[in-house]
């Protein structure tokens, strides 16, 4: 039998820093992880069809998290921070850091280095509550402009690697 991909193995992370020199803060107090990938499709009626004919023409991926307000949690200060500020525009945009491990490569060598499959991304905060009765902040993250590559980590905290994938081998940018 195969391993079950455990609630652990899908992590994201929210920067608290700039572009130039990422802070990755782990969104580790949140209840709920639902990533949809809420399919863009576009309906055809060939002549040559009975049936009208529906393909993916895009995906619009977002990513909804509860997050349960633990005072002192990078998570919580991060998004409790943006609700009093209630950003708009380009203010509302936060990297997040998508790290998938169960998904990885290591190398061979004197000094193996292993690289999990992550994504990169400028995501739109969409904050929607602040429920102090449930302990929680519900966010949208929607996914936006996601790069492919991946993360290594060390002491637990993860560090972008630009390069592709290919055949389940990772090749770093040159």
């Amino acid at each position: 039998m195969s391993d079950l991909v455990k609630k652990t193995k899908v992590v994201p992370f929210i920067n608290g820093g700039t572009a130039a020199l990422p802070s990755w803060k782990q969104i580790k107090k949140s209840t709920t992880f639902t990533l949809s990938l809420n399919p863009q499709t576009k309906t055809f009626d060939f002549i040559s069809s009975e049936n009208p004919e529906e393909e993916i023409e895009s995906y619009q991926p977002s990513l909804a998290q509860s997050i349960t307000m633990f005072k002192g949690e990078d998570d919580y200060q991060e998004f409790f921070d943006m609700i009093f500020e209630r950003p708009t525009g380009e203010s509302a945009h936060r990297e997040i850091l998508l790290a998938f491990y169960m998904e990885s490569y290591t190398t061979t060598g004197e000094t193996p280095v292993t690289y999990y499959k992550a994504w990169r991304v400028d995501s739109l905060v969409k904050l929607n509550n602040m429920d102090t009765v449930n302990e929680s902040i519900d966010v949208d993250l929607s996914l936006n402009v996601i790069t492919k590559g991946a993360v290594t980590v060390s002491s637990g905290t993860p560090t972008w690697v630009a390069g592709t994938w290919s055949d389940g081998v990772f090749t770093p940018a040159a």
